[in-house]
């Protein structure tokens, strides 16, 4: 598992917009950029996520998951689990917007309604089973992970499968429940810099309840 983590001065690309503002600056977003290499079918990366990046707990099997408050987010390609409902022991759990994420709006939002209900985890069932994938019947199967953070795009599968985004607004709720910590969270590429799939770039940072 490799993964890298930078404070995000953003440059001009072109899946990101209304970045340019009208005297001609360019937006730097405020956050923090993380790349995840989750290329795994079968096996979930478990991440602690703290204000200078995601820490990876690389011991952490999933029935041991099923018990600890040690993670926040876990990873495999396009799936997300956050520490709540069947994956894990926390009350945590995701929220979605319909409004979608740009520069302005992303540094914008410092703070979110109390009243917030955040969705915890059930089952997923488009899990893909690699190497069947001519069988419809058996291509995919079940596992624990976030509905909400399903979102964050989807796969043209008359168009070779590519992963499209959404660029959907997501908060999640980060254990401890006594003091519960939230991020913003913008996934808003599937792909590495050469063509790699599940290699995860993310933007995120801790926003609290007004």
């Amino acid at each position: 598992m490799i993964f890298k983590k930078i404070t995000f001065l953003f440059v001009l690309l072109t899946f990101f917009t209304s970045c340019e503002k009208e005297d001609n600056s360019i937006c730097s977003i405020n956050g923090i950029e993380e790349t995840i290499i989750a290329t795994s079918f079968t096996e979930w990366n478990y991440f602690s996520v703290t204000d200078t990046g995601f820490v990876e707990i690389g011991s952490l099997t999933d029935e041991q998951a099923q018990s600890s408050y040690d993670w926040d987010i876990a990873m495999m390609r396009n799936h997300f689990r956050t520490n709540s409902g069947l994956s894990g022991p926390a009350n945590g759990g995701a929220v979605m917007f319909e409004e979608i994420w740009d520069c302005d709006s992303f540094n914008e939002m410092i703070e979110f309604s109390s009243d917030l209900t955040f969705i915890q985890d059930s089952i997923l069932n488009n899990i893909y089973q690699l190497g069947i994938h001519e069988d419809p019947e058996d291509a995919y199967t079940e596992d624990e992970g976030s509905h909400i953070l399903e979102n964050w795009g989807w796969f043209d599968i008359d168009n070779s499968y590519y992963f499209n985004y959404t660029q959907k607004q997501f908060i999640v709720k980060l254990p401890p429940e006594n003091d519960p910590r939230y991020i913003k969270l913008w996934p808003y590429q599937y792909y590495g810099e050469l063509g790699e799939s599940a290699h995860v770039s993310l933007i995120y940072d801790f926003i609290i309840p007004n």
